[in-house]
């Protein structure tokens, strides 16, 4: 729900940038999918570069491997996965105000 949650709000500050349907495609799809590519689930994150690993820690998908693998793979529970959760959590937040943000700044420049 947390990753849901963070992937929506991404979506919907994406969708604030976008001026129509097919342009917010266009910026979604490749941002989606080299996401995902960069996660850490098909190549691990420890064998990128640090600056990457460094930019990758902005993506909730990032954190969502990392909880799924420590789940999945050792068992882990809520209290060794917590900031994980804390971490992608936060990503939503800050992506959801700062879509909130400008669909506000959006209708008031339309009122007037």
């Amino acid at each position: 729900v947390v990753y849901l949650f963070a992937i929506a709000s991404l979506s919907i500050f994406l969708a604030t940038l976008a001026r129509s349907m097919p342009q917010f495609a266009l910026l979604a799809f490749p941002l989606f999918i080299i996401m995902n590519l960069l996660s850490g689930g098909n190549t691990p994150l420890a064998s990128m570069p640090q600056f990457l690993q460094t930019v990758m820690q902005g993506s909730p998908s990032t954190h969502f491997v990392r909880v799924a693998q420590a789940i999945l793979y050792r068992g882990a529970g809520l209290d060794i996965v917590w900031r994980e959760f804390a971490a992608t959590a936060a990503i939503g937040a800050v992506c959801f105000v700062g879509a909130l943000r400008r669909f506000r700044k959006a209708l008031t420049a339309m009122q007037l």
